[in-house]
Parts: structure tokens; sequence; C-alpha cells
């Protein structure tokens, strides 16, 4: 939507290099004449032909007194055309300034845009980890149950004691607390994931990915003060610099002549006498006394450009530290995956270790619970450090604009 009204600036902006055309009609009618003519009697002189007897005039008209009344109505229109034809690159700045306002919401809803697919990501990695850990105690809880079943039957020989039968009857209760906390947070995340990425929410829906690719970070890789050009807030930045410089060139034109030409059609009906006149005109306007204001104004423009451009020096210089953090994290979650795995390897040879052992009656029920513990441990411990690369991934593609 700030797109959309960044285009409409644009376009109003544009307007500005046509006339600009004003019509008007002015009536106007009086409950008296706004113009009283009174004259007084008057004796006026026969004239018989010749000037010289007018001194000695014996004959005489009277012309009574009058009062006299004019001008009780006025009707008056007109159209008027003015065409700038130099107004100190005020419009034309103006217009490179609303197309710069077009290119800064573009940027912007792009940087929206990556935050969006990054913020899907974490949703959609964080749903897939819990789905993982799902798997994993649904796995764990059947090993739960077959011992708890062996334990039944040695509880019910006499062989082992009740204190044994009930660590695997808490351990299975304990899995199921575990199993409902992770179908509810499953559930969760999933409205979370839907409402984000606008489709609908239906009950049991499931999301899908194979954990087990991963590239290597290096691939990736792309040396920060190359990849800080690609970042929107730079390149906003940049815009906003130049905004500044368009300000300056703009308010210096306030202090430059200004002209134009016009023409105007004026329609007037006064005194039962209508007409038509149409003028040509030309306008020019010179700021004299401003200039003394207009300087420090100019001054304080350059104020900002300097602000602009130390902000995009500051900026650079954060957006190349948090690339190398970045990549520093996604290298971090990329070990941590083979770690886990190698965890998980020996937590499963060691599961094993334990379980014949207990097979062959050399430890006991608490010693086989902890050896499957482990394991799981382990196992989540692995999808947590799988997803954890992905949205690490995410943030770092992010983080070099790609």
């Amino acid at each position: 939507m700030n797109l959309d009204a960044a285009e409409q600036v644009k376009k109003n902006a544009f307007t500005n290099y046509f006339p600009k055309i004003n019509a008007g009609v002015t009536v106007l009618k009086s409950n008296q004449n706004l113009m009283q003519i009174e004259a007084p009697e008057m004796q006026l002189p026969v004239l018989d032909g010749n000037m010289n007897s007018l001194p000695g005039a014996s004959q005489f008209v009277t012309i009574p007194a009058m009062n006299m009344g004019i001008l009780d109505y006025l009707n008056c229109g007109f159209v008027t055309a003015v065409q700038p034809i130099y107004a100190g690159g005020q419009i034309s700045n103006g217009n490179k300034m609303a197309k710069l306002g077009v290119d800064i919401n573009k940027q912007n809803l792009a940087l929206s845009v990556d935050e969006i697919k990054v913020k899907t990501e974490e949703y959609f990695w964080l749903v897939i980890s819990l789905q993982e850990k799902m798997k994993t105690l649904l796995s764990y809880e059947k090993l739960v149950n077959t011992l708890l079943k062996d334990v039944q039957v040695s509880y019910d020989a006499g062989l082992i004691q009740k204190s044994d039968l009930l660590k695997v009857q808490l351990k299975k209760n304990e899995l199921e607390t575990n199993k409902i906390q992770v179908q509810n947070g499953i559930d969760m995340v999933s409205m979370s994931l839907c409402q984000h990425i606008g489709i609908q929410y239906t009950e049991g829906i499931s999301f899908q990915d194979d954990l087990l690719h991963n590239d290597q970070p290096l691939q990736y890789f792309m040396k920060p003060n190359e990849s800080v050009f690609n970042r929107k807030e730079f390149q906003i930045l940049n815009k906003v610099k130049t905004s500044e410089e368009l300000k300056y060139k703009m308010a210096l034109g306030e202090y430059m002549p200004q002209l134009s030409v016009g023409v105007s059609s004026l329609y007037l009906d006064v005194m039962d006498n209508a007409n038509t006149n149409v003028l040509a005109f030309a306008t020019l306007s010179i700021p004299i006394s401003d200039w003394w204001g207009g300087s420090h104004r100019l001054k304080e423009r350059k104020v900002h450009i300097n602000i602009a451009q130390n902000r995009i020096d500051e900026t650079s210089e954060l957006l190349t530290l948090e690339m190398e953090k970045k990549f520093k994290d996604l290298n971090e979650a990329f070990s941590r995956i083979s770690l886990a795995k190698q965890s998980v390897g020996q937590a499963t040879e060691h599961h094993k270790v334990i379980d014949d052992n207990y097979s062959a009656g050399l430890v006991n029920t608490s010693d086989l619970l902890e050896a499957q513990a482990l394991l799981q441990q382990t196992r989540d411990a692995e999808i947590n450090a799988l997803c954890t690369y992905k949205v690490r991934l995410a943030n770092y593609l992010k983080s070099i604009g790609k």
C-alpha cells in the first residue's frame, strides 16, 4: 500500500509539467445601485449657432434636478492557463524526488518479503523439528513398552523387585506427558505458520521436508565488503542520501527567478454591456531579501546530506559485522550437526551394549532406561542441529542479500 501511495505521488508530481488552468464565475446583484449620480437643476442658454452671442443669451432651457443610480448587478467569468517556464529546477527535482520515493518503497517491499521468508523458515523448521521429535518419542515409546512387558513378566515370576516395575511405568507416564506437550507444540506452531503464509489451518495438517541433506556453508560464502551492496538497507540509505541532495536543490530553486507565461479569457457583463477579452501575460519573480534567511536553510540541508552519508558509513560497517557473525553462526550450526551425528552413533552403540547386558542379567532396569533416555536425547539434539542449520542458512542468505 505504501508503494501504491508513492506511485500516486509520482503521477501527481508529473502533472506539474503541464499548465495550471483555473476558471471562475462571479455573479453580483445588489438591493440598491452601487453608484449614485445626483445633478442639481440647471439653466442652459439656447445657442443660435453663433458662439459669440452665448454670453448675452436671452433664452434659457431649464433642466430639472436629477437623481440616478447605476450598477446594481455584475456578471463576470474567466478562464486562465499558466505555464511555468523556469521554476529553479523545482519541478524536475520534485519529479525525481517522487520517483525516488517509489524506488525506496520498492526496496522496503522487497525487504519486508525477505523478512517474511526468513520468518517462514523459522516457523517451518520448528514444525519439522517437533514432528521429528514426535517420531523419536514414538520410537522410544516402543522400547519402553517392550521393556515394560519384559519387566512385568519378571516381576510376576518374582525375579525382580516392584521398584523396577514402577520405574518403567513412571517412564511410560513421562513419555505420555511429553507426547501431549510435543503435539500441542506441533498444533500451535502449525497454526502460526498457516496464519503467517496465509493458508487455512486444518486439524491434522502436516509439513514435510528432508532433514538429511545439508550443503557445505562455504558454497554460500560471499565477501562481506562486496555483499554489502546487495543489502536493501544499504541501497535504501543511498537513496535517502540522494533524496537529501534533491531537497537541497529544491530549496535552492525557491530562491531562483521564477518565470511563467499565461493566457486568460475574461467575460464581463455590467450595465447592460457584455464583452469578452483575451489577455496574454508573462510573470517574472525574483526573490531578493529571501536570500538572507535562505542561505542558512541551504546550509541546514547540506548538514542533512552529511548526516545521511554518516548513516551509510555506519550501516555499512554494521552490515559487514552482521554478515561475519551470520556466517560464523552457520559454520557453528554445521559443526554441531557432525557432532550430533557422532553422539547418536555412540548412544546407539551404548544402548545396544546395555540392552545386551540387560538381557544377560549383567545390568539392572535403571541402566537400560538411562541408555534409552540418552539415545532419545542425542536424537533430539541431532534434529535441533539440523533445523538450526536450516534457519541460520536462511538468515545468512538474507544477510548477503540473496
